[in-house]
């Protein structure tokens, strides 16, 4: 029997002995107190012995099994504040060996890699800043005609960066690295007509000058 249904059995017995004795006492049931009592006793011992044997398979669960004891407790909070700093999660496509970001630098790559041009996807480039030497990773680096340009595939999040995007593009622009930003979507739905519009913006830049000889 359950606890719920077993509680109110209890209550409804209690609610009985109040209402015979009620009627007793009134002498609306004369002697009725008598002969229902030892039925209210039993129904009370009954109850009783049902809640012992319900005490001791709990104490025997628990002996077995103390981790039983525990999974009503609530679960350890981590502590917040000394939680790092969680670090952006980055998309990692195996594709001919390189790992590239998203399935929009797939397409680009497919579509460099169609017109045999030489390219590097993802490297990470040390340069000269205004005040230190930094790392930077770009999308596609790529090499045409005795150029070199930057292909980025700008993603959403790029909206929220522009100004740091385009300090970024300065420096390499210092360096004589085109920089040509494409949106991912279009990447994805055209990327040839990408690779073409990048390859001649970068017929149309300088060519890197030769460096000096020796006399």
């Amino acid at each position: 029997m359950s606890y719920p249904l077993r509680r109110w059995l209890m209550i409804a017995v209690a609610v009985t002995a109040v209402l015979i004795s009620a009627l007793d006492l009134l002498n609306l049931l004369p002697d009725i107190a008598a002969k229902l009592t030892p039925l209210l006793i039993a129904a009370v011992i009954g109850f009783m012995l049902s809640e012992s044997r319900q005490l001791r398979r709990i104490r025997a669960a628990i002996k077995n099994n103390p981790a039983a004891s525990q999974t009503t407790a609530k679960p350890r909070q981590p502590n917040k504040k000394r939680q790092p700093n969680p670090q952006p999660e980055y998309r990692a496509i195996a594709w001919h060996g390189m790992t590239l970001r998203s399935h929009s630098e797939v397409k680009i790559a497919k579509a460099l890699d169609r017109k045999g041009i030489l390219f590097l996807a993802d490297p990470k480039i040390r340069l000269d800043t205004e005040n230190h030497r930094q790392t930077r990773e770009v999308d596609f680096l790529i090499q045409h005609n005795g150029r070199w340009g930057i292909l980025e595939v700008d993603g959403p999040h790029h909206q929220h960066s522009a100004a740091a995007d385009q300090w970024r593009d300065s420096r390499f622009s210092q360096h004589g690295l085109v920089v040509v930003r494409f949106p991912a979507d279009l990447c994805y739905r055209q990327p040839d007509t990408v690779v073409e519009t990048f390859l001649q913006k970068l017929a149309v830049s300088p060519l890197p000058e030769p460096p000096p000889t020796e006399t």
